[in-house]
């Protein structure tokens, strides 16, 4: 089984490594991230540049590094490297990515998205850390090698869930950690902008985004990861159309009338 490995926090991240830790007696692995963090890109594709790739030594590890961004780092591996994989584990980031809201703007997760839209089955992991120094916990270290070991393990044995692209999972700290993990659907939306009016250094006015959070929904990864201290693993899928009985109800709202 060949299994990608990547990232949006860049090659610097031990969140990285850790993941390798996890399975590299398990699989034949490639590690892939980006120069620079690239937190919050989302799905951003590079069209207006030339790529830049190389591969180098970090922490005794070798690594593929480019300029651009995770998205195209998951393409470099497959189209340049030759790397074809069956399953891609993108993470482990720093910060959650509860909801669908943070799912979207996620490079994390947009990493795990582009592959299953290559048909690749892919898990992208996040954590409630601040910062890289916190992947050193042995504790928090042992509890996430063990759960991304069993997932890789089970998905090596039975293939990975029907009708799911996606798992979309989420790691307490471990002082929140209350030793239980759920699966759960993503909530929609985590929190809505509120901004803050100031001026900069030369008095011109500007805007500080202040998220306002929302109450969270019972049943989904926001209130089992805050309220409940778990764990929290969503299957989402990367088709975005609707339902087949919506496209008549759609035909109604043009009506004949356009063309």
């Amino acid at each position: 089984m060949k299994v990608l490995l990547s990232n949006d926090d860049s090659y610097l991240s031990p969140g990285l490594y850790l993941l390798y830790e996890s399975i590299k007696d398990l699989c034949d692995t490639l590690i892939i991230s980006t120069q620079y963090p690239k937190s919050a890109t989302g799905r951003e594709i590079t069209f207006d540049k030339p790529l830049r790739l190389y591969k180098t030594k970090y922490l005794d590890y070798e690594v593929f590094v480019t300029d651009g961004t995770p998205v195209d780092a998951i393409h470099l591996a497959i189209e340049v490297l030759g790397f074809k994989p069956d399953l891609v584990l993108s993470g482990i980031n720093v910060g959650e990515n509860l909801s669908l809201q943070h799912i979207f703007y996620s490079g994390t997760v947009g990493v795990a998205i582009e592959a299953a839209l290559m048909e690749i089955p892919a898990i992208a992991i996040s954590a409630d850390v601040y910062e890289f120094s916190d992947f050193y916990n042995e504790n928090f270290r042992e509890l996430i090698k063990k759960l991304v070991r069993v997932l890789t393990v089970n998905t090596m044995k039975f293939g990975f869930p029907k009708g799911v692209d996606v798992l979309s999972i989420n790691i307490p700290r471990m002082e929140r950690f209350r030793g239980c993990y759920r699966v759960v659907r993503a909530a929609r939306i985590r929190w809505r902008a509120r901004y803050r009016i100031d001026r900069d250094v030369r008095g011109n006015i500007c805007y500080w985004l202040q998220g306002e959070p929302e109450v969270s929904e019972v049943d989904t990864d926001v209130y089992s990861f805050e309220k409940e201290g778990c764990i929290t693993i969503s299957p989402i899928t990367v088709d975005l159309n609707s339902s087949p009985e919506m496209l008549g109800y759609v035909e109604r709202l043009v009506g004949g009338e356009v063309i």
